[in-house]
């Protein structure tokens, strides 16, 4: 998104890209008109007014605090200026486990992490609230499907988590459930078939404007 962002702007605009871990933008900071910024969103300042567009794709849901962080990206914008947060809600799994029938792995693995994702569903109301404008919600469920470019993305993702998840003293210290390293394995495999196809997650496009 930085990237596609620079060639709009073109060289008499700047585009800042923020990470915690900016080793993958290496190249993105050889560019002329990107700032690539090593920092924590909880705890970086923003400066004023100094920002057209913010926008971010799933990441203020994982923060511990994220209504602390979009309160103070309100004073960061330049007046007239764009907020687009794209993040992920996880309420079409939660709906698809009550109602039952879902494959036990499904069930067992990746329910338990959209449960988590609660906080976009909130996110328009708290920019009403700071004083936004033109406040927009578009919200769209999306499907897995086994053996799709999103299949590949989360089976990517839960190698990484695998050791967090299945180790059974971390998971008790969370207050969690700790998953069996077979409904893993049985996890992986239905990513890569494509006759597996379950609702999963929302995405809500939320945008507004500082006055």
């Amino acid at each position: 998104m930085a990237r596609w962002m620079a060639d709009r702007v073109g060289e008499s605009g700047s585009v800042t890209a923020i990470d915690r871990d900016t080793s993958l933008l290496k190249e993105l900071g050889t560019r002329r008109n990107v700032t690539v910024i090593e920092d924590d969103l909880m705890t970086m300042p923003f400066g004023s007014s100094c920002f057209d567009l913010v926008h971010s794709r799933s990441v203020l849901m994982h923060l511990t605090d994220a209504d602390a962080v979009v309160a103070r990206l309100g004073p960061a914008m330049a007046p007239g200026g764009v907020v687009y947060f794209e993040e992920a809600d996880g309420a079409p799994a939660q709906r698809a486990a009550a109602a039952g029938g879902l494959p036990a792995p499904f069930r067992d693995v990746m329910v338990p992490l959209a449960a988590r994702w609660t906080w976009a569903r909130g996110l328009a109301a708290r920019l009403v609230a700071l004083g936004f404008t033109d406040v927009h919600d578009d919200v769209r469920e999306d499907l897995l499907t086994g053996g799709s470019p999103a299949a590949a993305f989360w089976r990517e993702t839960l190698e990484t988590v695998r050791p967090i998840v299945t180790d059974p003293a971390h998971m008790e210290a969370q207050g969690r459930r700790a998953v069996d390293d077979s409904s893993y394995d049985a996890m992986f495999a239905l990513l890569g078939d494509p006759s597996f196809s379950v609702p999963f997650a929302a995405r809500h496009r939320v945008t507004a404007r500082r006055p």
